[in-house]
């Protein structure tokens, strides 16, 4: 499979930031526009659809050219992440040279930051953004494009909502975020959706293939890995301290095989497994026989499974998570394992500060449909 040119990653960042320099969501003030692109995204194995996508953009930008003049003081600039940890890198650099040493004092610009790839690469940037002085973070705004291979944690759909919003028909909301504090661990940000369990250890398995393959093969190895599961981490009791969101805490056991906690509900992950269809954002399922996991993956993709037996869900704002052995930790696309000695592991909401824009309202998730 031909693999797609840095170049041609490179204009795509380029054409949607055009877009973006020319929006009418800054109507009176000049913008910096930041694409951040990592060419090594699912979306870039497909070479035929990068060159569709450029064709349509090519288009797109030439109408809105001759449409709208940018403030002749905004500025757009491309950056290329070559390897993994490089979009955090590069995210940093902009806070530092761009926005620190202009200061924060009188009318600077904003600095509109374009994430081009997948979940990986939006957590990436957003830690590095995520305890920045209340007077730096009013001047970002973050966008999420989807460009990986299941895009649960973008801002939107896909890339003609993003178009769309960048256009002007978007909305400015903050990002959600979650905060996991592994005993005896630095803590971890997830902007999507915490969990741990048996899909974590599949993320894991699929994140060690990835690299040893160029196509996306590597996810149907991994969701194989679950008959070796069991026998690697057998299932014992898992304790929840929850707080639910009216303020009550509740306390819950059982051997589950898989506990996963979101920003919000209407959530998903694994590329689009409906983990959390509707209001309530924890799930926990019980260990269950292998025929019976089978069934229950079936209808994570239409997020039926809530309605199973020995399914927990609840709206909750924190949750305290107590093992007696190891287990894998996913956050975002992420994951590390973490050992008996590590928990208790808490996981609860917190404000970011960092603005995005989104069209979230114009896809209804399963739950709403």
């Amino acid at each position: 499979m031909r693999s797609v040119s840095v170049e041609d990653a490179r204009e795509i960042g380029a054409s949607f930031a055009e877009l973006a320099v020319r929006s009418n969501l800054f109507p009176r003030s000049p913008v910096h526009v930041h694409a951040i692109v990592s060419p090594a995204s699912g979306f870039f194995r497909h070479p035929v659809q990068v060159q569709e996508t450029l064709s349509w953009l090519r288009m797109i930008v030439l109408d809105t050219a001759l449409a709208v003049e940018p403030n002749p003081e905004s500025r757009v600039s491309v950056h290329i992440a070559r390897y993994k940890g490089h979009p955090g890198i590069l995210a940093g650099e902009i806070v530092e040279t761009l926005i620190l040493r202009e200061g924060i004092q009188g009318d600077p610009p904003y600095h509109f930051i374009l994430s081009l790839g997948g979940d990986g690469t939006h957590q990436e940037i957003l830690n590095t953004l995520v305890d920045l002085p209340q007077e730096v973070l009013e001047r970002i705004i973050v966008f999420r494009l989807p460009m990986g291979t299941g895009n649960d944690g973008a801002d939107v759909e896909d890339l003609a909502s993003a178009a769309k919003c960048l256009l002007g028909e978007g909305r400015f909301g903050e990002v959600g975020s979650l905060r996991i504090q592994p005993k005896g661990l630095k803590g971890i940000y997830a902007f999507n959706i915490a969990s741990i369990g048996i899909d974590a250890f599949v993320t894991h398995t699929a994140n060690q293939l990835k690299t040893r393959f160029n196509t996306d093969i590597y996810r149907k190895i991994a969701d194989v890995s679950v008959l070796f599961y069991p026998f690697l981490f057998p299932t014992r009791t898992l304790e929840m301290e929850i707080t639910l969101t009216d303020g009550r805490v509740e306390q819950v056991s059982g051997k589950y095989v898989l506990a996963a906690f979101g920003v919000s509900g209407h959530r998903s992950y694994g590329n689009h497994k409906w983990i959390l269809p509707g209001e309530e954002n924890l799930c926990a399922i019980l260990d269950r026989s292998l025929g019976k996991k089978l069934k229950l993956k079936n209808l994570l993709y239409t997020g039926k499974h809530v309605r199973e037996e020995g399914v927990l869900v609840r709206k909750a704002r924190r949750v305290r998570l107590h093992y007696d052995a190891s287990l894998f930790l996913q956050y975002d696309g992420e994951a590390i394992r973490l050992e008996k000695e590590n928990f208790p592991c808490g996981i609860e909401i917190v404000s970011t500060r960092i603005r995005t824009l989104n069209y979230r309202f114009s896809s209804p998730t399963p739950a709403s449909k």
